[in-house]
């Protein structure tokens, strides 16, 4: 991943789509598109925040299996069956690299249950305080790469992703995978919790 040293309204990006590949010229990787989706207008959290690292995983496999986001996208997340359903290593790793280049702020609080710590625990290895969520918010430098990237874009692109996000950013975390589990169930044959999830 190349990063530029500062960006401005106008960002210079090496990464090129290779020639025929995408409508944009650009390459649209899973860190770009974790960018889109917690910049976007839409859900219940100010454009720039998102709640949750499962939420996160989990719009980002809808985003790929039921938008257009995908003809624009020339790296896929890689979701793979897991313990919790749909999974993708690159998800996690996305949102490491985001933090550590100043576009994404990425803080643990409290949450109210420990849902969204299922996978940091169980397929990460990550061992966060038994009530500890990650939520997501892009910096200024972060809301800057937002607007460059959307530029990039097909010109109804952000308004697919606010209809998307108002759709479902806005569900409880449980009804989100409920629905995951029920659409994609071939995602969810090694998971762990499908029983509780669709109970």
């Amino acid at each position: 991943m190349l990063w530029p040293p500062t960006i401005s309204c106008q960002v210079e990006y090496s990464r090129l789509m290779p020639s025929g590949t995408g409508p944009t010229g650009r390459a649209i990787e899973t860190d770009d598109v974790v960018v889109l989706l917690v910049g976007a207008p839409g859900g219940p959290e100010p454009p720039g925040d998102l709640d949750g690292v499962t939420r996160l995983e989990k719009l980002v496999f809808l985003l790929e299996h039921e938008t257009p986001v995908r003809s624009w996208v020339t790296e896929g997340a890689d979701f793979r069956s897991d313990r919790f359903g749909p999974f993708s290593a690159k998800i996690y790793s996305a949102a490491d690299s985001l933090s550590a280049y100043g576009l994404l702020r990425d803080s643990a609080r409290v949450s109210e249950n420990t849902e969204d710590r299922w996978e940091a625990v169980n397929v990460v290895g990550d061992e966060p305080d038994p009530y500890t969520t990650r939520t997501f918010q892009l910096t200024e430098r972060g809301r800057k790469y937002y607007a460059a990237l959307i530029q990039e874009l097909p010109p109804e692109a952000e308004g697919l992703l606010t209809q998307f996000k108002d759709r479902f950013a806005r569900l409880p975390l449980r009804q989100l995978v409920r629905y995951v589990y029920e659409r994609y169930p071939e995602f969810t044959d090694k998971s762990e919790i499908r029983d509780e999830i669709m109970r």
